[in-house]
């Protein structure tokens, strides 16, 4: 028992001490202390009873007002929001306007731009924006030729009074559209024409009639003519650059490019002119005639002279209808020789309800010089090609300077307002009749009365 005893009180005595080593630990900064070895069977022998240890801190300091941390992590404290103040001083906004629309005209594309709103952001305006370049580059595919019209003017302009804008030396093909618009019955088929959908924009037969029902519409002040030249350009490649060239010959070509077209009927109709040239052999008098279908009836111009100033129309027909010895030798088949012949052209009968007459100005000898021989035409004829017949004029494409630099204009005849008219481009104006008679005549149109349009006299 003494034994047991003996042992319970050491027990008793090293929880003491351990409770007394912990409580002073909680009490000090984490400084040196001495700490009393707790007597045990292995070293109960070796080391003293008490033995003091110099033990070395092994944390940094810490508040001890506050809890230890139960992570090594430190945690940054909380960011306080930075409160902003209103600025005291009160401040008024101005009114804002309301948005008004403004119109400006492009002089280049003739087309009306409108003014975006102040509330419209960037991408709205660039929408906008894009959605105006679609709409005119569909415009141009459907061929809708873009139009200029006078702000404040409800009235519409006169039907077939239309000017043509002048794309870069194209005032040759203004001066030929004009005279063809002014033909009162290839007019109004056009007009009446109807554009199937399945015909392309880029044909002739599109591009013509648009072209026409915009100059007669009465809507329009001046119209583009570029899908025109375009499309003539694919068969008279002559015409493709920004060059000056020949209304007579532009008029030709769009005529024969209608002619393989849908327009075939009505321009055969109205524009065919049939002749014979007829070569008699001086040989054997044999004669050898052959058949020719043309658009137009070109005449020869004598040089001015001292003894020549003017000459008639009727004159330059009559000489173009005579009979003249041939250049060089004639290979007769009959006599099989090569001989001196004559030839003659004969206009046959019945002649054409229109009626184009170039007067040959230019000879083309290599030179660019310009045959200003004065040639006295008159309003109206009878009996001019054959008999019985009554010519009026309807249309004059003049030319102005020499074929090097010079300039193309019209003079024609409204068949609804029954007045003459001067066509400069995209400029027109009525005129006086004392001036329709003009030295610069290139190319006369005429119509046969009693066949295109009775109304004309």
């Amino acid at each position: 028992m003494s034994n047991f005893q003996a042992k319970n009180e050491k027990t008793l005595k090293r929880r003491s001490e351990l409770a007394h080593i912990v409580r002073t630990s909680k009490q000090t900064d984490f400084q040196s202390v001495s700490i009393e070895t707790l007597p045990s069977k292995q070293n109960h022998l070796s080391h003293p009873k008490s033995t003091k240890i110099q033990s070395k801190p092994i944390v940094p300091p810490r508040n001890t007002r506050q809890k230890p941390s139960t992570s090594l992590r430190t945690i940054p404290p909380p960011v306080t929001p930075r409160t902003i103040f209103k600025n005291k001083t009160e401040t008024r906004q101005l009114p804002i306007p309301a948005p008004r629309e403004k119109s400006y005209t492009n002089d280049e594309n003739n087309t009306i731009l409108t003014q975006l709103p102040p509330s419209t952001t960037v991408v709205q305006s660039i929408k906008l924006i894009s959605s105006s370049i679609d709409s005119k580059n569909d415009a141009l595919a459907e061929q809708k030729l873009p139009t200029r019209q006078p702000q404040g003017e409800s009235t519409p302009y006169t039907s077939g009074l239309c000017g043509l804008n002048n794309i870069g030396n194209t005032c040759f093909m203004n001066s030929a559209l004009q005279c063809l618009s002014n033909i009162p019955e290839l007019t109004k088929y056009t007009q009446n024409y109807q554009l199937e959908s399945s015909v392309q924009t880029t044909d002739i037969t599109h591009v013509y009639t648009t072209l026409i029902q915009s100059m007669w519409s009465g809507k329009n002040k001046t119209v583009n003519p570029r899908n025109i030249k375009t499309v003539v350009s694919r068969s008279a490649p002559i015409f493709a650059d920004y060059g000056q060239k020949d209304s007579h010959e532009f008029m030709n070509s769009l005529l024969n490019a209608l002619e393989q077209s849908n327009f075939a009927p009505i321009i055969s109709k109205l524009f065919h002119t049939h002749m014979q040239s007829q070569v008699t052999c001086l040989g054997c008098k044999s004669i050898n005639t052959t058949d020719e279908t043309t658009t137009f009836l070109p005449l020869p111009l004598p040089r001015e002279t001292s003894s020549i100033k003017e000459i008639l129309l009727e004159d330059l027909i009559n000489d173009y209808r005579s009979e003249e010895n041939l250049d060089g030798l004639y290979y007769c088949q009959s006599c099989s020789n090569y001989t001196q012949a004559k030839q003659k052209t004969i206009i046959c009968s019945p002649s054409p309800p229109v009626l184009i007459i170039q007067l040959k100005r230019f000879p083309f000898d290599g030179t660019s010089s310009k045959i200003d021989t004065f040639v006295h035409y008159k309003l109206q004829y009878q009996n001019l090609i054959s008999n019985n017949d009554i010519y009026q004029l309807c249309a004059i494409s003049s030319h102005q300077g020499s074929l090097a630099s010079g300039h193309y204009t019209t003079l024609a005849r409204n068949y609804q307002t029954k007045q003459w008219y001067l066509f400069n481009d995209d400029h027109t104006k009525q005129i006086h009749p004392n001036e329709i008679i003009t030295s610069h005549a290139y190319v006369l149109v005429y119509l046969k009365v009693n066949e295109c349009d009775s109304t004309l006299l």
